[in-house]
């Protein structure tokens, strides 16, 4: 006597059969597209100011001198006082960035940016928006951080022209901001674009980071 088969029963364990390989295939995929952005980004990438203030410093240093021996010259004590004031901070300058360009003060990996002045590293998957523009005689990068992120403690560097700073800003928005004579890697500088194109695809690679650790323990 044959056995007795459902065809339903049969029909429904095809059908589950089909939708677990697909649901497989459909994961496969999204996990080699998670790795492939975190792989686009170095595991680390290090970078310092750039030399604009160690090749300008010396050539304002000159000026001043120049001002300031014309300034005796005219035997005016405003002009000397003034030229003066000008001669002591192109020194500093000049002596603060004696240096530049070859001090690593920025670090990124593929979850967190570290910086010399602040005191914990910052979580780049809880990055929300970046901005990397010039104000001023600096390079400001901003890093606007979601609302719930933890955010380290910044140390303020004084008497320094032009240093390296960043700053740590709770409103009107979480934020890091990033300070610096340019950005330069392997003694290149990087353009404001560079710059934000390196900081983005750090933070896409932290988020995907993130997305791969939580689809893996959902198994």
């Amino acid at each position: 006597m044959s056995e007795h088969t459902d065809p339903l029963a049969d029909l429904s364990g095809s059908l589950g059969n089909d939708y677990d390989q697909s649901r497989t295939a459909q994961r496969e995929h999204v996990i080699a597209e998670l790795r492939q952005v975190i792989e686009r980004v170095p595991e680390q990438s290090e970078f310092t100011n750039s030399r604009r203030y160690r090749v300008w410093g010396p050539v304002l240093l000159v000026g001043a001198l120049i001002l300031f021996g014309i300034g005796i010259s005219m035997q005016r004590t405003g002009p000397i006082v003034a030229t003066a004031f000008i001669v002591l901070i192109a020194a500093a300058v000049t002596w603060q960035h004696r240096n530049a360009g070859t001090q690593v003060f920025m670090r990124l990996t593929r979850r967190q940016l570290f910086v010399d002045t602040l005191d914990a590293p910052v979580d780049l998957a809880q990055v929300q928006d970046i901005s990397v523009k010039d104000e001023g005689l600096v390079m400001v990068q901003t890093l606007e951080m979601s609302s719930d992120a933890v955010l380290p403690t910044h140390r303020v560097v004084k008497l320094q022209f032009f240093g390296n700073q960043a700053m740590v800003l709770k409103k009107p928005r979480p934020q890091v901001r990033i300070m610096s004579a340019g950005l330069a890697q392997n003694g290149r500088k990087l353009s404001n674009e560079e710059v934000l194109a390196v900081l983005t695809a750090y933070c896409d690679a932290a988020h995907a980071q993130r997305q791969l650790e939580l689809l893996q323990a959902n198994g």
